[in-house]
């Protein structure tokens, strides 16, 4: 999401270069540096209208894919429910946002779309198979997309930080936990 942690700062990172971010998260922040459009990315529908909002005033340049979220369980205490969740508001929406900006970047030669993944997508943090798969998902996309789009003058790229303290973060880490 853009209300918060990595995205938000992408959004202050991109305000103060001259760009006008676009924002789209559950809880509206007090500082977004451009417009910013509140929906549940869990809802289909409501991403839908959020993302159609956010190209009323015509295409956009590009995407930070900045959602997931953490649902901590060890492999025998997966809740498939959970599971679709994750997967849900990671890749769906991810999947989603991607197909409606693309058309606009193909007509004008351009784009630009940036994943952001996980270190732990790429090794065994107990806890966290939904997670880890998502994210191992959306490298997976970047690497396809890329190659899809590159003809058309669009670049994909992945971003997998490692620990950073977001809210996210210690929500799914507390003090003295595994992760």
């Amino acid at each position: 999401g853009a209300s918060k942690g990595i995205g938000l700062a992408t959004a202050r990172h991109l305000a103060e270069r001259g760009d006008i971010p676009v924002g789209l998260a559950r809880t509206t922040p007090e500082d977004f540096p451009g417009e910013f459009i509140s929906v549940d990315l869990a809802d289909r529908d409501a991403t839908a209208a959020a993302i159609d909002a956010a190209l009323a005033g015509g295409p956009l340049d590009g995407v930070l894919n900045n959602v997931g979220i953490v649902r901590p369980q060890m492999v025998g205490e997966i809740d498939i429910a959970d599971f679709e969740a994750v997967f849900d508001v990671t890749v769906r929406s991810t999947i989603q946002t991607v197909q409606a900006l693309m058309p606009g970047m193909i007509e004008r030669g351009w784009g630009r779309i940036v994943n952001i993944s996980s270190v732990v997508a790429l090794g065994g943090v107990p806890g966290r198979s939904s997670y880890g798969a998502a994210k191992a998902t959306m490298e997976h996309l970047t690497r396809i997309w890329g190659a899809e789009l590159a003809p058309h003058g669009i670049t994909v790229n992945d971003v997998a930080p490692g620990p950073v303290a977001t809210d996210l973060f210690r929500e799914g880490n507390p003090v003295g936990s595994p992760g």
